[in-house]
């Protein structure tokens, strides 16, 4: 049987050093975790609400699991430490003006070797929820290779790493909420099976992201 490829770097991470980033976030950006159910054991897509170029470290944290994300491909070039972090953790190159053929392929056999999928539905970094209308590839990919969709909700990424300010890290508060996993089994009789259980996602997502800003408005 194939095993799920996360590179090396993910391996390291999370094999040696997650204990040490985790006790490193709690103190730079004091993280705050909650997770509203079991992690699935198995194979997964994780999807979540996107703002930072810190998010995909931030669910890796959050989860404590290694996850190979989708990485738009006009990201690839633009920076050597992204590009660094991109090649170390086996970041999957998605195409945004062409059919991403080769990007559902990989990360369809990553999920079928027992990996985790990372996947931003909204497509870019979005200033607030809602700004922009779901991708339907996360669900797609759920559906697809017959797993669950899980959803993540993140806050204050986006003060600890503005969209405008590079790369540049800042103290932040950081909360995130891991949602209960969305059996994608359940929307496969729907008319629209894909469209059913992406909206299912962002209807929980939708509802997380305000309990997050209640919880930072108090």
């Amino acid at each position: 049987m194939f095993q799920p490829d996360y590179g090396l770097g993910v391996r390291v991470a999370w094999g040696v050093l997650w204990p040490i980033l985790r006790g490193l976030g709690a103190v730079g950006f004091r993280y705050e975790i909650e997770r509203r159910a079991p992690i699935p054991k198995g194979p997964f897509v994780v999807a979540s609400n996107h703002t930072s170029h810190l998010d995909p470290p931030v669910v890796g944290v959050a989860l404590g699991k290694p996850v190979r994300f989708l990485t738009l491909d006009e990201l690839w070039g633009t920076n050597p430490i992204l590009d660094s972090a991109f090649r170390v953790t086996k970041a999957v190159p998605l195409s945004r003006t062409r059919y991403p053929l080769s990007a559902m392929r990989t990360a369809l056999v990553h999920l079928e070797a027992g990996g985790r999928i990372g996947v931003f539905p909204e497509g870019r970094r979005a200033r607030a929820w809602g700004e922009s209308l779901p991708k339907r590839g996360a669900a797609w990919l759920a559906l697809r290779a017959g797993v669950p969709m899980l959803p993540v909700a993140i806050s204050g990424a986006n003060e600890a790493m503005p969209m405008d300010g590079g790369l540049a890290i800042h103290r932040a508060k950081i909360r995130v909420v891991v949602g209960r996993a969305i059996d994608s089994v359940r929307h496969c009789e729907a008319d629209d099976p894909v469209g059913s259980l992406t909206e299912a996602w962002h209807q929980q997502m939708t509802e997380e992201l305000e309990f997050l800003a209640a919880k930072a408005a108090r």
